[in-house]
């Protein structure tokens, strides 16, 4: 669905980024080295040739990104969250290509200095575009007319969102009476073969219209159907799922690689050795603890932890405090590395608690569309603990948290629910811990 907004938005997002791309070059490359064609042409010539490559990459990157297209509902955090997809693939790419070429002649803070005023400087610019536009047609502007043809539940919620939000872009100027009207566009909601499905149809031919059809979804799933096709077959799902695209899958695989080789080195080196010695020291014995929990597609295998209780279900001090904090779980970092478990995700539970869970909260099962996390939205929103004797409405809670973590799964949700679960650790231990 486009409208004026989604053409300037292209249009100021392609000049804006041309001219950042080629004058953050010159200023930057002067500061740094004066004039390289003087001082040494041949890293010149070098330089010509990361320019272009930055441009071809950035406009690739951002195409597949999304970051020069405005869509009807798009905020601040959909900017944000597609700028930093396409300066990761923007990175990649020219670390391939710089690395193939032995690019060993840029300069390091030339190349920090440029990507990061780059990437800052687009990201900031489209949160303020984004802005502009909203404000804009939510005065009434730029907004595309429609009417609708026909009525159910789907519809009247259609024409009740755009009429409660105009910043959407779009303005519903009543039902389809077979006369012409000063629109955009007519939206069908009669069932196709029908003869009034026709005559709408046929109508915004002749007055050369667009025309959309609109299935009848009921009130409990308005907004909540996605459209797939299987040659020509179109096929709606209930929910969307950003890691069934590999792309996406990948990101987050080397995500959780990276975070946790850098936490084994910076935090277990040290830290895995002093807990397992003061573990032993209070009388737990051996340290370490496996169990068998659920994971991606309800399989289970084994999870990794301090050893936060006895026997007897009985805990020393140590091992409250490990357990508040959930520094009983750092040891799951292996299950991350082997590609068990992701940084984020659905915490994992056993198949003895899944099955009750399960039978309590109809959406359970949704959660094993993804690996179980270390940590999860549900944990940074402090609704942790469980168990048979967890409170129905607080599980429900978890659930609901987990849920759309998977159906919302983004790059920067992953880095903020780590940061935020970090926090929580270090400085508020007791709201990990829902009352």
């Amino acid at each position: 669905m486009q409208n004026q907004g989604t053409n300037i938005f292209r249009l100021v997002t392609l000049l804006a980024d041309s001219a950042l791309l080629l004058v953050l070059f010159v200023v930057i490359g002067y500061w740094r080295f004066d004039d390289l064609r003087i001082a040494n042409p041949e890293y010149y010539n070098y330089y010509l040739q990361l320019l272009v490559l930055t441009v071809v990459s950035w406009f690739a990157a951002g195409r597949w990104s999304g970051i020069f297209s405005y869509t009807s509902g798009l905020e601040q955090r959909n900017v944000t969250a597609n700028v930093l997809r396409a300066a990761l693939a923007q990175f990649a790419i020219l670390a391939i290509i710089v690395v193939g070429l032995k690019g060993y002649y840029y300069s390091r803070l030339f190349l920090a200095t440029y990507f990061m005023l780059l990437y800052g400087l687009a990201w900031l610019y489209r949160l303020l575009l984004v802005h502009y536009l909203r404000r804009q047609m939510a005065r009434g502007k730029w907004q595309r007319t429609y009417v609708l043809a026909g009525t159910h539940a789907t519809a009247e919620a259609l024409a009740k969102l755009t009429e409660l939000r105009p910043e959407l872009g779009w303005s519903y100027k009543g039902t389809f009476d077979g006369k012409t009207k000063a629109v955009d566009e007519v939206i069908c909601a009669h069932a196709p073969g029908t003869s009034a499905y026709q005559a709408a149809a046929n109508f915004a031919l002749n007055e050369g219209m667009r025309f959309r059809f609109l299935p009848d979804m009921g009130p409990k799933y308005a907004g909540q159907m996605f459209l797939e096709n299987l040659e020509g077959i179109p096929l709606f799902s209930q929910r969307r799922e950003p890691l069934s695209n590999w792309t996406n899958a990948f990101i987050k695989r080397i995500f959780d690689v990276l975070v946790s080789l850098v936490l084994l080195i910076a935090v277990g080196l040290w830290l895995f050795p002093v807990l397992a010695i003061l573990l032993s020291l209070t009388g737990a014995g051996w340290p370490l603890f496996s169990q068998r929990r659920e994971g991606l597609s309800g399989k289970t295998f084994t999870v990794l932890k301090f050893k936060s209780m006895n026997g007897e279900g009985e805990s020393n001090f140590l091992q409250r405090w490990m357990r508040k904090t959930g520094l009983d779980e750092l040891p799951q970092l292996f299950n991350v590395l082997l590609g068990q478990m992701s940084m984020v995700g659905p915490r994992p539970h056993t198949a003895g608690d899944g099955a009750i869970y399960a039978a309590s909260v109809a959406s359970y099962k949704i959660r094993y569309w993804a690996k179980p996390g270390l940590t999860g939205l549900a944990q940074a929103r402090g609704l942790r603990g469980g168990g048979t004797a967890a409170r129905p409405e607080m599980l429900e809670e978890r659930i609901r948290a987990d849920v759309y973590y998977i159906e919302h799964w983004s790059l920067v949700l992953d880095l903020r629910i780590v940061i935020e679960t970090a926090v929580r650790t270090l400085f508020a231990p007791a709201t990990l811990h829902s009352k």
